[in-house]
């Protein structure tokens, strides 16, 4: 959870640095709002060599920012932490464990449908040996007025069939 909210704040600073205060462009950012939120999420991925069931709390950071220098629509920053999902094999029993941070920019609108792709990989291995890739689908909503986050849900149709060995 400190690495999605370190993470969020990295993005952000990054931001300020680039077209923050008076930047080569003479740009300034104006940061309509920040939130952090756990999404439960759970799945079977079918495929070799055995259907893995998925489940954990993903965490999903926004930040709205709006640009008050040249009036482009507001974009949201988000950033998707899938280090708190874990999984079973259920053939084999064999755990697995699901990684990788996703960072989006997408535009700020009431309902936003976000598909997103992750790798998950039987614990214990090291480098890619055994990857494979599940999809999620969350569904974030925002008050497009005041840029706040005002809730998130995963599909609750979360099974796939992902299977790229």
């Amino acid at each position: 959870m400190k690495r999605s909210r370190s993470l969020c704040l990295v993005v952000l600073s990054l931001l300020v640095v680039i077209v923050g205060g008076k930047g080569p462009a003479g740009a300034v950012v104006s940061i309509a709002s920040s939130s952090t939120t756990a999404v439960a999420y759970s799945g079977t991925v079918h495929g070799l060599p055995e259907d893995v069931y998925l489940s954990g709390l993903v965490q999903i950071s926004t930040v709205v920012v709006r640009d008050p220098d040249f009036g482009r629509p507001p974009t949201v920053i988000v950033s998707i932490d899938f280090s708190n999902v874990t999984g079973q094999g259920l053939k084999t029993g064999t755990k697995y464990v699901a990684g990788g941070n996703q960072v989006l920019t997408r535009p700020l609108v009431s309902t936003d449908v976000v598909n997103v792709i992750f790798p998950f990989y039987p614990r214990g291995t090291t480098g890619t040996t055994g990857a494979r890739s599940a999809l999620a689908s969350f569904t974030l909503n925002y008050n497009t007025t005041t840029g706040t986050a005002t809730g998130a849900s995963a599909s609750p149709t979360a099974d796939t069939s992902l299977a790229v060995e």
